[in-house]
């Protein structure tokens, strides 16, 4: 008893601490590009080089859970320090744009295994009912922490004035978010995690699992493309910094209340259709404090996407394992951040076109979901299946082709990148023999 006490406090700590660096850092950084001069193209290169490498760590650690489940405690120390570290350096890299692109990728990279190794702390010490407990009790306090951090953020950010708002915001967020990683040194678990490996899983069962995988990557690219846009849009109505800010102060409140809202699979049907039909209304809206209801209304109607999932992958966790369970859906907002930064970088800078792409997404989950996804679906049981074997071959055989490709890709990328650093070097060593012979 007293362990397991001992580690309730442990992750309050850290779901306290870490939420409210979390609110500030994540919310605040899209806005910081787009008032510092940032355009979307330019941004989305940015998210879309972090996705990338979120992607393939997403896959490393999928593929190798094993790497996940040895000196858990040291690694899960190691990372969450990191992760804090890396965020906090961001607004200092502001002006070198390259510069900031590594050190954004590095700090998307570190939040995975920072996840993966939360729920095997989690789940070596709490079991069934109490690891059901401990997440709940963990939601609350997060909750509450996020709001604080959102205002913290609006407050800083209506006080002081760019860049000295970015760095007071960053450092004393960076501060709070160690206070979390401090909090987890007394975290009592074991140094290996051992599971029994996951069994094979029916047709059926696998093909509603890449069916809901599919839906909620659709749902995180519509709302990924929001958010890279959103900013945008309201600097260019006129809206100050902390009222842009004031859209995830609108967002946390929607996504406490959204869970009261919606009971069952119709009515999450029912919040993702409402979801689409807000993100398509929002280039209508000309005034900036009606962006902020509309915030809290789509924060409120996407937790429905978020719902679904959960009550699918719930059914066959056992099956897949704790840690590809955790990274298959943390791996859905990689995708998605990936999917909305190659359309923010290459479609021209419309907001009309830019929301009703973003609606358009959300309109294929909607349908991913009235169709292809039997709990939720307005067609029968087996037509259901039906269209849900066909989109499920569908993903599998694009899946195969992207992950061959892109580690072709990889692979020549890295010849090319050696083959330059020898040829720097040839040419280092020819200059230093030069210099050296013309002084004989």
């Amino acid at each position: 008893m007293e362990r397991k006490g001992l580690a309730k406090v442990s992750l309050s700590l850290e779901a306290f601490f870490g939420n409210f660096y979390v609110a500030v850092s994540r919310g605040l950084f899209i806005p910081m590009l787009t008032y510092s001069g940032y355009p979307l193209d330019r941004v989305s290169t940015i998210t879309f080089i972090a996705a990338v490498f979120n992607v393939v760590v997403s896959y490393l650690i999928y593929y190798n859970p094993r790497f996940m489940s040895r000196n858990t405690k040291a690694k899960l120390l190691l990372f969450h320090f990191m992760e804090r570290i890396i965020w906090t350096s961001l607004p200092f890299t502001l002006y070198s744009p390259d510069l900031l692109t590594l050190f954004y990728g590095l700090a998307q990279v570190v939040t995975i295994p920072v996840g993966v190794l939360l729920n095997i702390a989690m789940l070596d010490v709490f079991k069934d009912e109490e690891f059901v407990e401990v997440n709940v009790l963990r939601s609350a306090v997060a909750s509450a922490a996020s709001l604080i951090g959102s205002l913290f953020t609006i407050y800083i950010t209506a006080l002081l004035t760019p860049p000295q708002s970015y760095y007071v915001a960053y450092v004393v967020s960076g501060l709070v978010g160690l206070l979390a990683s401090f909090s987890l040194i007394p975290y009592g678990m074991s140094k290996y995690f051992i599971e029994r490996e996951g069994e094979k899983v029916p047709e059926e069962v696998e093909i509603r699992k890449v069916n809901t995988f599919l839906m909620l990557v659709l749902m995180m690219s519509g709302g990924n493309l929001l958010g890279l846009a959103w900013p945008q849009t309201l600097k260019l109505l006129g809206a100050p910094l902390y009222i842009t800010i004031a859209l995830n102060l609108a967002g946390n409140i929607g996504g406490i209340l959204g869970p009261y809202l919606w009971r069952g699979y119709r009515s999450y049907v029912v919040a993702i259709a409402i979801n689409t039909a807000f993100t398509a209304s929002i280039p209508l809206i000309t005034v900036s404090y009606g962006h902020i209801v509309v915030s809290a209304i789509l924060s409120a109607t996407f937790i429905g996407a978020n719902l679904i999932a959960s009550s699918i992958y719930s059914k066959y966790v056992k099956s897949l394992g704790v840690v590809r369970a955790s990274t298959f859906l943390t791996s859905s907002s990689a995708v998605g951040l990936l999917t909305a930064s190659l359309i923010g970088k290459y479609i021209p800078q419309n907001q009309f076109l830019i929301y009703g792409l973003a609606a358009f997404l959300k309109a294929l989950a909607l349908l991913v979901v009235l169709i292809a996804i039997p709990e939720t679906a307005v067609v029968p049981v087996k037509t259901a299946y039906g269209y849900g074997k066909l989109i499920y071959t569908a993903s599998v055989l694009g899946y195969t082709f992207t992950v061959e490709t892109s580690f072709k890709i990889f692979k020549i990328f890295l010849q090319v990148l050696a083959l330059t650093a020898l040829a720097l070097l040839l040419l280092f060593i020819y200059g230093v023999v030069i210099i050296l012979t013309s002084g004989v």
